[in-house]
């Protein structure tokens, strides 16, 4: 049996890097966005779930964007076999496993459900390659790419490259999304360009969500309303935070709304930072809103979302439970108020999210996954013309890789008073412990030079 540890670290390399290419549009802005661009690949966006395969000495290893093995299924065969046939050596392949039945669309939690059953009715879509035998396909073109693809895999097999359509043409894009997602009710597409940009298209969505607070502007616009912070009502009672609504509203309508909504400001022992650097106002959860969004995610490329869970009531406000897995939303749009509506489980639900992603990879609530640990800090200060700074290490054994989350993952924090932007954080994963350990060293010894004074050990 071959070493996993690299294909985990591959597999989530590159979905952390594809995923910061892809930008979601609405449908209405292709023509503006494409003008740019002379040609496209155009492909169906499958709702399954992503892997990456590894190829090596006939065997076929599956790892998710968490590094996370794939358990050996029936797809695994069907990989090896088609591969074998073509003589092929060593691939690494990027695409989507997901649930057939019938050609009908199917959801991401139909992929779960399959993969726990042994999974039957699973297929493969490939999307990239980056490797073939000895060749590296990093820098080939994607059309390239799509071409050698095509050469190793049957259309209509389960292991097979992704349904697309090459164009020049704009028009057959917008006939496409028409033909694949309007009429034939699939997610979405996405379209590639000759350029380094790819595009991501889908539905326009609508919700119904709770405002819990709200984030006043800064400088000349301090007199206007920045965001409002949302929630879904969960099934518990809870507010499960999960977007800042700003767009939509005009300057007439700010100053009204902040003048209204600073006469609802409750208690709070949690606050939620906005852009502007100024945290948010809590207000009693009493108005429903309706607003759209281009695109709902609830994984991204550091893995999943979690954000604040609240608990609420009139005598104390609101109080922090702990961080749950949450969505986001690509470009939030105000479109109503819904007078109509009150802010209860059933009408604000988080259930609206089950129609558009799935959270059946991640129903282990957290406080019954064992607590993660801090296995290395330091903190380091340094004084230089009057201004302060502070470089933190934190390396954090998470406990939680059967969850799909990385093993290990280092917080690097450099704060300095004297920079336009003093706060910058980066942080990396890794499921190997050794590997985790040289990036900790890598980091540190870039970052602290002459002068640094550790604080803390």
């Amino acid at each position: 049996m071959r070493n996993t540890q690299d294909t985990s670290s591959k597999a989530i390399n590159y979905k952390r890097q594809v995923a910061s290419k892809y930008i979601a549009i609405d449908v209405d802005y292709i023509d503006s966005k494409l003008k740019a661009f002379d040609t496209f690949i155009v492909s169906l966006k499958y709702d399954g779930h992503y892997y990456a395969i590894s190829y090596e000495n006939e065997e076929a290893i599956l790892a998710n964007r968490n590094g996370k093995i794939l358990d050996r299924l029936p797809i695994h065969e069907t990989i090896e076999q088609q591969l074998k046939s073509k003589k092929v050596k060593r691939a690494f392949i990027a695409g989507e496993l997901y649930f057939s039945a019938n050609n009908k669309r199917t959801r991401h939690f139909d992929t779960t459900k399959a993969k726990a059953k042994g999974g039957e009715g699973l297929k493969f879509a490939a999307f990239d390659m980056t490797c073939l035998d000895d060749q590296d396909l990093s820098d080939n073109s994607y059309f390239e790419k799509i071409q050698q693809l095509g050469k190793l895999l049957e259309k209509e097999a389960d292991f097979h490259l992704i349904k697309h359509l090459e164009t020049d043409s704009i028009q057959d894009v917008k006939d496409y999304f028409k033909e694949q997602v309007e009429e034939n009710g699939q997610e979405g597409i996405v379209i590639k360009t000759d350029g380094v940009v790819t595009f991501k298209v889908k539905p326009k969505y609508t919700f119904d969500a709770v405002i819990v607070g709200f984030a006043q502007g800064d400088g000349e616009r301090s007199n206007l309303l920045r965001d409002f912070l949302l929630a879904f009502r969960k099934e518990d009672g809870s507010y499960q935070t999960f977007a800042h609504l700003s767009h939509g509203f005009s300057d007439e309508q700010r100053e009204q709304l902040l003048k209204e909504y600073q006469k609802k400001v409750v208690k709070s022992d949690y606050t939620e930072v906005a852009r502007n650097k100024l945290g948010f106002q809590m207000i009693t959860p009493d108005t429903v809103v309706e607003f759209s969004c281009i695109d709902v995610i609830n994984q991204d490329s550091k893995g999943n979302i979690n954000k604040m869970n609240l608990h609420y009531d009139e005598e104390n406000g609101y109080s922090a439970n702990y961080q749950q897995n949450t969505v986001s939303v690509t470009i939030p749009v105000f479109l109503r108020f819904r007078e109509d509506k009150q802010a209860t489980i059933e009408e604000t639900s988080f259930e609206q999210m089950m129609e558009v992603t799935s959270f059946d990879d991640a129903k282990v609530e957290n406080e019954k996954r064992e607590a993660s640990e801090i296995i290395k800090r330091q903190v380091y200060r340094k004084e230089s013309r009057g201004s302060i700074m502070v470089k933190k290490f934190v390396l954090i054994e998470t406990k939680k890789e059967d969850f799909d989350y990385p093993a290990y993952v280092l917080h690097v924090t450099d704060f300095s008073t004297g920079r336009k932007d003093p706060l910058k954080k980066d942080v990396l994963v890794s499921n190997c412990k050794k590997q985790i350990y040289e990036l900790y060293d890598e980091a540190h010894n870039k970052g602290i030079k002459a002068g640094w004074e550790e604080v803390i050990a």
